[in-house]
């Protein structure tokens, strides 16, 4: 059977398990200024629930905020945590293709999909 890796785990960013926030880090990974008003309509949030995810990523060191007009960037820190979150991602990806396709190949032939 597939090993099942524990470091996929630990690279994970906890912060960036959250669909809202990595989607957030991804439409600025450019690391340049966009207005906030544009990340809001990319992703169709209110005005509160995208200033309560921008403020995690703030107080974590992965986005800066600047006012008039508002705007974001996500940090070198930000982009480095992003890059690892995606990379460990892929790994539990991967593992848990590898482990239903073993789990699939072991079912007797005429069992049903």
């Amino acid at each position: 059977m597939t090993p099942i890796s524990p470091t996929s785990r630990t690279d994970l960013d906890a912060l960036l398990l959250q669909p809202v926030r990595l989607f957030i880090t991804c439409l600025l990974a450019d690391t340049s200024w966009r207005r906030q008003l544009a990340v809001q309509q990319a992703l169709g949030l209110p005005t509160p629930d995208l200033d309560l995810h921008v403020e995690f990523l703030r107080a974590a060191g992965y986005l800066q905020c600047r006012a008039e007009p508002r705007e974001l960037r996500l940090t070198s820190l930000g982009l480095n945590r992003l890059l690892d979150h995606i990379g460990a991602l892929k790994t539990v990806a991967a593992t848990a293709g590898a482990l239903v396709a073993e789990v699939r190949a072991a079912l007797p032939a005429e069992s049903p999909p």
